[in-house]
């Protein structure tokens, strides 16, 4: 794995996130995996927005995403990111959700991101190459 520093979004979960089971629903996790994915780009110069507007996308090709512990309404998590190089298009990024009292995992991600151009089609052009080796 590429060895740049761990970078770290801290949130709480919101009570209308939770399912009759009281816990947060399990769709909900790839939202904050999203958002820490989305920030993390971003304090590394890189708008997710402005990008698509210019029509470079990242795309999700792959997700995978394992759960060790519910997260239930108002529980503070840290959700970590570390970004690995596959291929000159092909970049994996490495998460976990960790509760913030103990740091104990509760959920960990692998999801794989192709950069595109407007029509979707694979481009060898990417900002994410500044995590390459």
């Amino acid at each position: 794995m590429e060895h740049h520093a761990t970078y770290q979004v801290n949130m709480e979960a919101r009570d209308h996130e939770c399912d009759i089971q009281g816990v947060v629903n399990n769709a909900h996790y790839q939202h904050y995996f999203e958002h820490a994915r989305h920030s993390f780009l971003k304090a590394n110069g890189i708008d997710f927005a402005a990008l698509a507007k210019e029509g470079i996308n990242l795309m999700v090709q792959k997700i995978e995403i394992e759960y060790f512990a519910p997260i239930q309404a108002h529980d503070r998590f840290a959700i970590t990111v570390q970004v690995e190089p596959l291929s000159k298009i092909r970049y994996e990024f490495h998460q976990e959700i960790l509760q913030a009292s103990t740091g104990k995992r509760l959920s960990r991600a692998k999801t794989t991101v192709i950069t595109t151009d407007h029509r979707y089609r694979p481009i060898k052009r990417t900002p994410l190459s500044v995590f390459s080796y």
